[in-house]
């Protein structure tokens, strides 16, 4: 999405449009409860570059906890075969439709208990949403900062989808908050 198009979606979500400086792209910032949520688009480089777009926001959880939650396709159905980790969720649907991998599966289950998280998961034809721990190349963030992000491989200018991704990662935030997972707002 161009300037305009992130200024204009800035307003209409009463978020914050911003630019970091001359090499970075245009993004914008939202709060939701203490948490700062960005969304902006980077390319991909190389030959045949794609412009995604990426949600995130940055937390601190009380003790070491990842997951990363995608659709199921034929490569995940291959690695499933070979012995890739896959946390069952006890839905048969959502067990088929998405991968989920996690270093306590107890937590991410918990996590998807909750419907509200759930039926926006499931509001994506492509999911890429993940915890991590946040790298520190270009950001100063506190000791123990974890990166929640949402990634896709496209330029979205839809509006509606962008505010979708943003229920998603608020409802997420509120789980995790909810479980006890989280011990600081950054």
């Amino acid at each position: 999405m161009n300037s305009k198009g992130w200024k204009n979606f800035a307003e209409h979500i009463n978020g914050e449009y911003f630019k970091k400086g001359f090499w970075y792209p245009p993004a914008v910032k939202k709060v939701h409860n203490g948490y700062t949520i960005v969304f902006e688009n980077y390319s991909t480089g190389g030959e045949t570059p794609v412009t995604c777009t990426k949600v995130y926001t940055y937390i601190i959880p009380k003790k070491y906890f990842e997951f990363h939650i995608y659709n199921n396709n034929i490569f995940s159905s291959i690695g499933k075969y070979f012995g890739m980790q896959d946390i069952e969720t006890g839905d048969p649907v959502f067990d088929k439709n998405y991968i989920v991998k996690s270093n306590d599966g107890f937590k991410v289950k918990q996590l998807l208990r909750n419907t509200k998280v759930k039926n926006e998961i499931e509001n994506f034809k492509r999911l890429n949403l993940k915890l991590k721990k946040a790298g520190k190349l270009w950001k100063k963030l506190p000791e123990g900062a974890y990166e929640l992000e949402f990634i896709t491989e496209r330029d979205i200018h839809d509006y509606r989808e962008l505010e979708t991704i943003y229920q998603l990662i608020t409802g997420v935030l509120d789980q995790l908050e909810e479980i006890g997972i989280l011990t600081q707002k950054i």
